[in-house]
């Protein structure tokens, strides 16, 4: 076990030694090292895609003589815009239900659902821009525009430098870039019915990402290299690329196999596992997993004396929800909480050894208990 471990500690290290924006030179690296690891595995299979992507290059949030930096968010529109500021808490339906917004500048924490939900609610209140911060800890977090209004993203504590009804001026810099995505898989074993691993190796800009999600990608790698697929059914590890902005890679999966594979396919995310909060995700952003399959987990981590928790994500997305939309049966393994996804500090320092140890045994023990 101790070497298994070091095997995916030393590789969430590599993966995680740079940001990982698409067709970034770190993440080219990553998809190079993919490809020359699972040829030694016995081959892959790859499908490539091209999106534009408006890259953030840089922006402000001005509020009388004072001027604070600013990061837009993927796809945020490039624009300065001027209004009075209103808070809009977390920018829920309710929330915003009695908020005048028209010509304003919103204010707005992440969390409680999809933040491309709430542009959309704001932009038919009649938003002009939106400065936008995580709560949990004091960094800028990396997020992804619906496109509609231009989107900054500060500290929580220059947050606190902006008051209710205040006259600010906010930039969003961003770049038009084509990208060219790139999904990567082993296959083991014949049959109908296809187990399907997921895990993406893209980040959101300005992050390594050594949580999210390199250290997902390391344990599919030791899960490949070490395990074969139970009787009478086809195991997949599918590294997909450009998840982070919009499910891209896993959707364009899907959308090319039959519909006859997709009814007999468990996909599972592993995705932001290797914090201290080990949890097996019952809901996420858009919809319920599997509920007997979230048993069979409950029966396996009951079996082995693991800590996990099976909680709701409300706001969570990952790979699994294209493959439901379509029928698949699904499972998101993550943690949760983990306040600092997509932000500077998801660096490899903050992986949690005993995390790591608790993944590498509840995994293989499922793969081999797992009933279709």
């Amino acid at each position: 076990m101790k070497r298994g471990i070091n095997f995916v500690l030393e590789l969430t290290r590599f993966i995680s030694s740079a940001e990982r924006f698409p067709s970034s030179p770190h993440h080219l690296a990553v998809r190079k090292f993919l490809k020359e690891t699972l040829k030694r595995l016995g081959g892959f299979k790859t499908q490539s895609f091209e999106v534009s992507l408006l890259k953030p290059i840089g922006g402000f949030v001005e509020v009388g003589l004072n001027r604070f930096s600013a990061i837009p968010y993927t796809n945020s529109p490039s624009k300065v815009v001027g209004g009075i500021l209103t808070d809009c808490g977390f920018a829920t339906s309710q929330e915003l239900k009695s908020k005048n917004l028209k010509g304003k500048i919103a204010l707005v924490r992440e969390g409680k659902l999809p933040f491309r939900e709430k542009e959309k609610l704001l932009h038919r209140k009649g938003a002009l821009g939106i400065v936008v911060f995580r709560p949990e800890v004091d960094e800028v977090y990396s997020g992804i525009s619906a496109g509609l209004l231009p989107t900054v993203s500060v500290k929580p504590s220059d947050a606190r430098l902006l008051s209710e009804g205040s006259q600010v001026v906010i930039r969003s810099e961003t770049k038009e870039v084509k990208v060219k995505g790139e999904n990567i898989w082993l296959e083991k074993g014949v049959g109908q019915k296809v187990l399907t691993f997921i895990a993406h190796y893209d980040t959101k800009p300005f992050t390594p990402g050594a949580i999210d999600n390199a250290l997902s990608v390391a344990l599919l790698l030791w899960l490949a290299i070490n395990f074969e697929p139970p009787k009478g059914c086809r195991f997949r590890i599918l590294f997909t690329d450009l998840e982070e902005y919009g499910l891209l890679g896993a959707t364009h999966f899907v959308e090319n196999l039959p519909k006859w594979e997709i009814i007999d396919t468990v996909a599972i995310s592993v995705d932001t596992v290797g914090w201290r909060t080990p949890a097996i995700l019952v809901r996420d952003g858009e919809g319920f997993c599997s509920r007997s399959l979230i048993n069979q987990c409950w029966e396996v981590a009951n079996t082995l004396g693991l800590k996990i928790t099976f909680t709701e994500g409300r706001s969570g997305r990952s790979d699994h929800i294209p493959f439901r939309r379509k029928g698949a049966r699904t499972l998101f393994f993550a943690s949760n909480p983990f306040p600092y996804r997509h932000t500077p500090l998801d660096k490899f320092e903050i992986v949690s050894e005993e995390a790591v140890k608790l993944w590498m045994k509840f995994i293989p023990s499922f793969l081999r208990m797992v009933k279709f």
